[in-house]
């Protein structure tokens, strides 16, 4: 059976209780709480963070928050395929999930920015491997039928983040501290390191791979996202451009060595943009980068601009993730054939989000939450369809390479637009006379720049439409 006919395999899919409580409970389960990790943890610190820098830093290190996660969440989740080859699933999820619940004991304890920076960059190696082996395990232990219905529950689980993350975070801010805010972390984490411990094997059998682990292709790669994460904190202009050069220059560089090495990180055709599978990943590479900017700054510009409370805010941001959960379950029940000009109308609803918000400083809380989502209702109408037909459609032999590369080109894409949104915005003049200043032409630089990106997306997605359209 050929990789794209197991896409489009006949057979109704199963229904959402038989995933749940069937004989692919424990699995289905397991990769809802690996996934949960890095969910609630996205919302729960990014509501959070205003709170984290106004009393352990300044306003201009928002960003570094989002920056120190994904540097090392990167290599994470590149390095999980080889790591499952090398040491076998459950052995790997087990140290990554122990290394979660480490990093978020650091935060909650954290007396200054340097400490709190360093748990964000552990907690980011932990959740990047814990996610990259949670879509192996979509395409290792679930059937073709069983993926779409599977990925409609993942939909809910971001739901519930969405919803519970930032009034938890909120409301522990509030009574407490922010610092109580990891403590829903801890719990989370703790789960999901019972449920593999005493579950049964999570994948296939995995055979023995004794080649040497790539760290020089990952240091470059955590190396790059250090130049840009220096970059996006810059207000010198001359320094921050050969620094965003620098980094385009190591990506290049690890793909380039990763393409000629016989233990890859990335499918061997990862900068082809002529072949389905790794045009995919590259499209929703591409969303994540547009679109990082957005929430990086909008809880902060409700809070302070608008006066809100954190609670608030938190709410308001998160209306990204909540359209995103709310367009996924929509569109979960639909044929794939019948509803792939959902995979341009994604990228395209994405866009017009992202230009309306240029124009946030002239525009009402309630039309700036319509234009969330549209960002959001972006990747709920289009991520799945993207996702599995680049696994689907991998080349023979690099399903698990594919799978890990989605989670760590989204997150390489995310790590690049916030730090360039925090470039553009301190450029723009963000902090630049006090907290509270929020010049208008933050937004028009920021969502501008997302925007264009959005566009080139959207190219992409209609290309990709026209290859897949026979499949």
């Amino acid at each position: 059976m050929s990789e794209g006919v197991r896409l489009v395999e006949s057979g109704a899919a199963p229904t959402w209780g038989a995933l749940l409580f069937g004989h692919r409970a424990r699995t289905v389960w397991t990769i809802c709480a690996g996934v949960s990790i890095q969910a609630f943890g996205w919302f729960l610190v990014s509501t959070i963070m205003p709170s984290v820098v106004l009393e352990l830093g300044s306003p201009a290190q928002l960003s570094w928050g989002t920056t120190a996660f994904l540097a090392l969440s990167i290599p994470g989740s590149a390095g999980a395929g080889y790591l499952k080859g090398r040491f076998g699933s459950r052995r790997l999820l087990v140290a990554a999930s122990i290394l979660v619940l480490a990093s978020n004991l650091l935060g909650l304890a954290s007396p200054d920015m340097a400490l709190f920076l360093v748990s964000r960059g552990l907690q980011g190696l932990g959740e990047g491997m814990v996610l990259a082996l949670c879509y192996i395990m979509v395409g290792d232990s679930l059937s073709p039928r069983e993926v779409t219905p599977t990925f409609g529950i993942l939909a809910v689980v971001w739901a519930l983040a969405t919803l519970i993350g930032p009034s938890l975070a909120g409301l522990l801010t509030a009574l407490v501290s922010w610092r109580f805010a990891f403590l829903p972390l801890l719990a989370i984490a703790a789960t999901f390191l019972w449920l593999v411990l005493t579950g049964p094997t999570t994948a296939k059998a995995e055979v023995t791979d004794n080649r040497p682990l790539p760290l020089g292709r990952l240091g470059l790669v955590a190396a790059a996202i250090v130049c840009i994460s220096f970059a996006g904190t810059s207000r010198n202009i001359l320094l921050a451009v050969p620094l965003v050069l620098l980094t385009l220059l190591l990506l290049g560089l690890a793909f380039r060595l990763d393409r000629l090495s016989p233990a890859r990180l990335f499918p061997r055709r990862i900068l082809s943009f002529t072949e389905p599978s790794p045009l995919g990943v590259w499209i929703l590479g591409l969303m994540f980068g547009s679109e990082a900017a957005a929430p990086l700054y909008m809880v902060y510009f409700v809070q302070i601009g608008h006066h809100t409370s954190v609670f608030f805010a938190g709410q308001f941001s998160a209306i990204v993730a909540l359209s995103w959960s709310v367009t996924a379950l929509a569109v979960s029940r639909f044929d794939k054939r019948q509803c792939r000009p959902l995979m341009v109308l994604g990228p395209l609803s994405l866009t017009l989000g992202l230009a309306a918000l240029m124009f946030w400083s002239s525009m009402s809380l309630w039309l700036s939450a319509m234009a969330l989502f549209l960002v959001g209702s972006g990747f709920g109408i289009s991520y799945s369809f993207f996702t599995e037909y680049a696994i689907s459609l991998a080349a023979e032999g690099e399903r698990d390479v594919t799978a890990g590369a989605v989670p760590t080109l989204e997150n390489i894409s995310a790590a690049i637009g916030a730090a360039l949104g925090g470039l553009l915005g301190n450029a723009a003049g963000f902090a630049g006379s006090g907290a509270t200043d929020i010049p208008w032409s933050v937004p028009v630089v920021v969502y501008g720049a997302g925007t264009a990106v959005a566009l080139i997306a959207l190219g992409c997605a209609i290309r990709f439409h026209r290859l897949v359209r026979d499949v």
